[in-house]
């Protein structure tokens, strides 16, 4: 092991990131969270109701909570500015910024979640921000009073569209499967908002418009329809954050592969989260791989420290 640097980095800063910090931390390591802001998805979260000790509470004030609990230890931060690269130099991990800095550490975990899934249809770009959207709970308000639809009918699209139905006139839930995911609760809340339309069997084709959008072009049964909204939320789950290291190995969709350690390819770096190849997406299922990781990479640490 290398004295001068810090035992453990750990890259991100939501509930995978902040329950490995605490971890270790407790296991007698000292350790650096390195990210470009706190929260990570669930800043998006309109309400947490499903969260153990919380029987509602919105994301951001979640979130706000995970770094309170974090700061109740001698963490050491980095935070504001992103992660560029991850690598291996002389037996030391080195994490570099955008902004050009270096932490070095003995053993990494990366935490860095996912970003929100592009549809990459005509119109997606050239309205983005001017009625396309990503984020509901960020955006919905500036649509109150107007229709508005929403992209994808899984546990995002389902959340989205029960936010909004309580901001906008109309709401068009577009499923290209047919069918819907979520929690059951969420699930039956939109299927009895009288303001929730669901088009099933619809494939968003185009987003169109002058100056902002004014519609959505979808096919459906062979045949192409317009939906004229003045806002549309892309709802369809989140990409893998994993492309800051060349030291981990991926599946075919970007997700980092771990062991039952998590444990990359690589020893001594460690993934944790919605970032990984394992488990569903929530924050319960995050914060116990966050767990995890700290306790093993706390581990990892001690015994290369007894093998010297």
């Amino acid at each position: 092991m290398t004295e001068d640097v810090e035992d453990l980095v750990i890259v991100g800063g939501s509930a995978a990131a902040l329950t490995a910090a605490i971890y270790a931390k407790r296991s007698g390591v000292s350790v650096t969270v390195v990210t470009d802001g706190y929260g990570g998805q669930i800043n998006n979260t309109d309400v947490v109701e499903n969260y153990l000790g919380f029987k509602s509470i919105s994301g951001p004030d979640l979130a706000e909570k995970y770094v309170e609990h974090m700061r109740e230890y001698d963490i050491n931060e980095e935070v504001g500015d992103k992660v560029t690269d991850i690598r291996k130099v002389d037996g030391v991990f080195e994490v570099e910024t955008e902004g050009g800095k270096v932490i070095e550490g003995n053993s990494v975990i990366v935490c860095t979640g996912g970003s929100r899934r592009h549809l990459n249809v005509p119109g997606e770009e050239e309205f983005n921000n001017r009625g396309v959207a990503y984020c509901a709970v960020c955006d919905g308000p500036l649509y109150e009073g107007e229709e508005v639809a929403v992209i994808g009918g899984g546990y995002a699209g389902t959340e989205a569209a029960d936010y909004l139905s309580d901001v906008a006139s109309k709401v068009y839930l577009l499923s290209r499967s047919g069918e819907l995911k979520g929690e059951e609760i969420t699930i039956q809340k939109v299927l009895n908002d009288e303001n929730v339309e669901i088009i099933r069997g619809a494939d968003t084709k185009e987003f169109y418009g002058e100056n902002l959008l004014d519609g959505v072009r979808y096919e459906q049964d062979g045949k192409v329809k317009e939906l004229e909204v003045t806002g549309a939320f892309i709802e369809i789950g989140t990409v893998p954050n994993s492309r800051i290291t060349d030291l981990v190995e991926t599946d075919d969709s970007g997700y980092i592969k771990v062991n039952e350690e998590f444990e990359t390819s690589t020893a001594g770096l460690f993934a944790a989260g919605d970032v990984t190849d394992k488990g569903i997406q929530q924050l319960s299922v995050s914060s116990g791989q966050g767990c995890m990781a700290g306790l093993n990479a706390a581990d990892y640490i001690k015994q290369q420290r007894h093998s010297e």
